[in-house]
């Protein structure tokens, strides 16, 4: 069950602790520090995460035909072009044996947003292989400053550059050995959409992982739009309203509203009622200056300017993807967590909700204020859900700062996990979700090993001479020459050893105390250490360590028992009461197999007379 609870403020100050002894030098540290403190916090960037940046990248190899025979990447695009946030950068690329740019590095205006519907039109199936290494490397060839740097692989196929098949393998290789390694050095994060079950989900996944991004998949046309969705609250999201059986609130301070609604097959059309009691559907929206609605594949994407302040309502089925979200002055967000964390990781989060880019901190206003973060499983169930607040109380770190602080601890079954963080006032509601990815397995593997000591050759007893702790880490994900390890092992008759080691290896071999290798122990701690993408990242250990027996050494049968050191003279003579009893042992039995082939050849005899009788 994931657990959410407080962080440890021990890198804070404790500002309560200091009392000044009235004189002017205090008086003024006290000051300096306290404007220092102000000004931190005031600052527009103060808590603001880097921008999010997005390169997608579409796969228009010809086999796209039987993939995607209605061509959903075109709404897919269209309904990332309308999601993605104002304030981050976008680039589109069309790859299969070439590359396109259909759309530059951008910032998402409204301009770059129609381009990202007119790019859409420009997607095809009609190339005739699919180069994903020379597309990844067109992806990472220019970014923006100080931006959060994400790229989105749509694909179908293999790495399929060349009929030759030798030919795909060495750029296979290649990917794995520098094209990998080299957005890992430039910290971009690859999300991968494998497009049919005969895509190379195994090389796929592999991106992901490695670069730190999601690997998900589309069976069905229905399905892509959904990913698209997550793909875009996994690398960019966007403030929102809550949704409330289908019913949410707009208050003044939002300029732009986009909904997002999906549909059942053969279900009615999708109809939004508006807060004077009137309904708009496709139709009418297609009259209105200050609509666009968008239909295709299964879902509506609605976008209203200006919409009226009130309550509103979806007149369609409930969906857990239907989403309202805004474009407002009045913001939530969740900066910096990861897109992928691995199970047992403790990740510190926090919500941020600000006005114009500051961080709201006044007490009128804060005071009012609720504001709540849930964890759910990928099949959409709560799986636990903490209260915040922002007066320094847990889990908050430091009160009045406009940050309201979570930890989230991940223990559950792998999978695509949703964040969402709620803040609520008298006047306003908002929300923003974030999909995490939970790994299946840790990046490091932990053992016990035993090392016997080895006869010397002259009946020595041979017993287990030292345990070792085996740490093996993903090299792939972890950079080694940051982790360490910080542990300690318990004995059952001993008191407890720390363990301190650097791991600098991708195999690393730590001695265990000799003392206790009769011991049941247990090993329990934690591994710190740096990612390939630069994050931080502490994982727990805990081994049990039972005890060895004693081994006593093989012993030669036929040997006979070791005599005394001092009977040396007595070994060379022999004993001849033994050399006695084994020469009469041997006449013994030399006399009975006498004996039974003489009686063995008199029955012979008699059964010859009695045949020749008869």
């Amino acid at each position: 069950m994931p657990r959410l609870d407080a962080p440890c403020p021990s890198n804070q100050p404790d500002l309560r602790s200091w009392r000044p002894d009235g004189s002017g030098a205090n008086r003024l540290a006290l000051t300096t520090l306290l404007i220092l403190l102000i000004a931190a916090l005031a600052l527009p960037g103060a808590h603001a995460a880097s921008k999010p940046e997005l390169h997608v990248l579409i796969d228009v190899s010809g086999s796209m035909k039987k993939t995607d025979p209605e061509n959903l990447r075109k709404p897919a695009l269209r309904l990332l072009g309308d999601l993605v946030p104002e304030q981050s950068r976008v680039q589109v690329d069309l790859f299969g044996n070439r590359i396109t740019t259909v759309l530059p590095a951008s910032e998402a205006t409204g301009e770059t947003k129609r381009g990202m519907r007119e790019a859409a039109g420009r997607i095809r199936s009609n190339e005739p292989f699919t180069d994903i290494p020379a597309a990844l490397e067109a992806a990472n060839r220019v970014w923006g400053e100080e931006t959060q740097r994400n790229i989105i692989l749509l694909s179908d196929g293999k790495v399929d550059i060349s009929p030759d098949e030798a030919v795909n393998e060495r750029a296979t290789a290649r990917l794995r050995e520098q094209v990998i390694p080299t957005l890992i050095d430039k910290d971009v994060q690859v999300h991968t959409v494998a497009l049919s079950e005969a895509a190379d989900a195994a090389i796929l996944t592999e991106i992901a992982e490695r670069t730190g991004g999601l690997a998900l998949s589309a069976r069905s046309n229905a399905d892509l739009q959904r990913v698209f969705l997550s793909l875009f609250e996994a690398t960019a999201p966007r403030t929102g309203v809550p949704l409330v059986e289908n019913r949410f609130r707009v208050d003044d301070s939002i300029s732009e509203l986009t909904l997002v609604v999906f549909r059942e097959d053969g279900a009615e059309p999708t109809r939004i009622k508006l807060p004077d009691g009137g309904e708009v559907d496709a139709t009418l929206a297609a009259r209105l200056e200050d609509w666009r609605w968008d239909d295709s594949a299964g879902r509506d994407l609605i976008t209203i300017t200006d919409p009226p302040a009130g309550s509103w309502q979806i007149l369609a089925a409930e969906d857990p993807d239907n989403r309202a979200l805004v474009i407002t002055d009045l913001k939530l967000g969740m900066p910096d967590l990861p897109s992928r964390i691995y199970p047992g990781e403790t990740i510190d989060g926090q919500l941020l909700l600000t006005n114009h880019g500051e961080p709201i901190v006044e007490p009128r206003l804060t005071d009012d204020i609720n504001a709540s973060v849930q964890v759910s499983d990928p099949v959409g169930n709560s799986v636990d859900e903490l209260a915040l607040n922002d007066v320094g109380a847990d889990p908050d770190v430091l009160g009045g700062d406009g940050v309201y602080h979570f930890r989230i601890h991940i223990t559950d079954d792998p999978g695509i996990y949703t964040l969402e963080g709620r803040a609520s006032g008298p006047t306003f509601e908002r929300v923003i979700r974030k999909k995490v990815a939970l790994a299946r397995t840790q990046p490091f593997e932990a053992r016990v090993e035993i090392e016997a000591a080895t006869d010397n050759g002259e009946g020595t007893q041979a017993t287990p001479a030292q345990r070792r702790l085996v740490v093996e880490q993903d090299v792939s994900v972890l950079a080694p020459a940051a982790s360490r390890i910080e542990a300690r092992i318990l004995c059952s008759a001993s008191g407890p050893t720390a363990i301190e080691a650097s791991l600098a290896a991708a195999t690393n071999r730590i001695d265990l105390p000799a003392g206790t290798i009769r011991q049941d122990c247990q090993l329990s701690g934690k591994i710190t250490g740096r990612t390939r993408d630069g994050r931080d990242i502490t994982l727990p250990l805990a081994l049990e360590v039972p005890g060895v027996e004693p081994v006593e050494a093989a012993k030669d049968k036929t040997e006979s028992p070791e005599p005394a050191a001092g009977d040396e003279a007595h070994q060379k003579q022999g004993n001849p009461w033994i050399a006695a009893l084994i020469g009469l042992a041997g006449l013994a039995l030399l006399a009975l197999i006498g004996w039974l082939w003489h009686a063995a050849n008199k029955r012979k005899k008699q059964r010859l007379i009695r045949a020749a009788r008869a």
